[in-house]
């Protein structure tokens, strides 16, 4: 196990590998390069200059995207063929980005996501499909083959994976809708690249205790919005949450319980009033840790 530095990073002092300051120092001065990059091939589409910066930019862009893609489709091999198609997606969209509403690496990240689910559904259409002519194909006197075998699990597997992702889905869309900018960014970065408080601050060029609070005040705003969302979170998991919750060495107060059954009640679940916003959001996000 490699050795941590006084500020937690890890390093390996012989034989000198970067520290995660540095790391996340390079990633931050990378994104300014992509930021750049995208505004110049815009500029300057159809000039030699404009095809040099565009083949620089694929080449920043491709790991970024892959990882985006691996963090929605876990199967290695399935994320690198839909990371080529997401790609083409992305430089097909790329006029429609526009420089003075988000940074690229925002806008990059939605259109990358929404691209992955797209090819995932469209792979477990076509792998139903394949499914269901499988059906129709025995092999008598024999065990099932490999290829059968592999044909009759593979594609319901991959469904379930689809529809899990979906919901993921619909979790991005409400925080991109309930979120800021920053705060967005911040929860995308914490969730989905696994960056610690210490390396988002250093990616926005901001404190750590900016990012933490950030991350916190984003994390508890969506968890309100997801416990009002009907279509995420059904009222059967809402109540095994709770019953986990209240069985936990944190459990609700009385008083938090009836606050949270006041806006979730059976005759539909409805948005707090503005004096009891905070203490619902800190409700929220203390029961979504024992969701399921």
């Amino acid at each position: 196990m490699l050795p941590r530095s006084a500020s937690g990073a890890t390093c390996d002092t012989n034989r000198g590998y970067p520290t995660r300051k540095v790391e996340a120092e390079h990633r931050r001065d990378e994104w300014a390069e992509i930021q750049g990059l995208v505004i110049r091939v815009l500029q300057q589409r159809g000039t030699p200059e404009g095809e040099q910066h565009a083949n620089r930019l694929l080449t920043l862009l491709r790991p970024h995207v892959l990882q985006l893609v691996r963090s929605v489709c876990r199967d290695a091999d399935i994320a690198e063929d839909i990371t080529q198609e997401v790609l083409a997606r992305l430089w097909s969209r790329l006029d429609s980005y526009d420089a003075t509403i988000a940074p690229f690496r925002n806008w990059m990240a939605q259109v990358v996501i929404n691209a992955t689910y797209n090819a995932m559904r469209g792979r477990a259409r076509i792998n139903r499909h394949e499914l269901r002519e499988a059906d129709h194909t025995s092999v008598p006197n024999s065990e099932p083959s490999t290829s059968v075998r592999e044909l009759s699990t593979a594609p319901e597997d991959l469904v379930e994976q689809v529809a899990a992702r979906e919901r993921m889905e619909q979790i991005l869309a409400i925080a991109r809708a309930t979120l800021s900018p920053d705060e967005y960014l911040v929860w995308l970065e914490y969730t989905v690249n696994g960056s610690s408080h210490r390396e988002i601050a250093l990616l926005l060029e901001r404190n750590e205790s900016w990012a933490r609070q950030t991350l916190l005040r984003a994390r508890q705003k969506l968890a309100a919005a997801l416990v009002l969302s009907p279509s995420v979170l059904s009222d059967e998991e809402l109540e095994v949450a709770i019953e986990r919750c209240q069985r936990s060495s944190e459990p609700l107060s009385a008083q938090e319980l009836r606050l949270l059954r006041t806006y979730l009640a059976p005759g539909g679940r409805r948005a707090p009033a503005w004096h009891h916003l905070a203490r619902f959001r800190r409700i929220c996000l203390k029961l979504l840790n024992h969701l399921t």
